[in-house]
């Protein structure tokens, strides 16, 4: 499920600012929003079931990830709910950090770096 770039889906779908809305013809004025599915859909989940230590510290079992990661490539919005993920919802969490690692840039964008020294 990777491009050629070796961004998989989730990165492709997402809007992208400089793209209006007729550029992604899944998203309406009511759907779209500035924060992607997935990071939604994992936050939302950590905020309900993920209190526990080390939530985004400690690394989830890498083949849950994988699925989980997967199961975003090719539905609108996977069921976390599924024993797999609430009995190791760190790879919850991991998938969120290998969100924000596969970005084509970081969140903070090199053009803010010079603002930072």
């Amino acid at each position: 499920s990777s491009s050629p770039a070796g961004l998989s889906s989730w990165h492709l779908t997402r809007p992208q600012p400089e793209l209006g809305l007729e550029e992604h013809p899944q998203l309406t004025n009511t759907t779209c929003s500035l924060v992607p599915q997935v990071l939604k859909s994992c936050t939302e989940f950590i905020e309900k079931h993920g209190i526990v230590d080390g939530i985004y510290r400690l690394s989830g079992i890498a083949s849950n990830i994988q699925k989980l990661r997967h199961e975003f490539d090719s539905e609108q919005i996977p069921d976390l709910t599924k024993d797999i993920y609430i009995q190791d919802i760190h790879c919850v969490g991991s998938l969120c950090k290998l969100y924000f690692r596969e970005l084509p840039n970081p969140l903070l964008t090199y053009q803010l770096y010079e603002k930072f020294s």
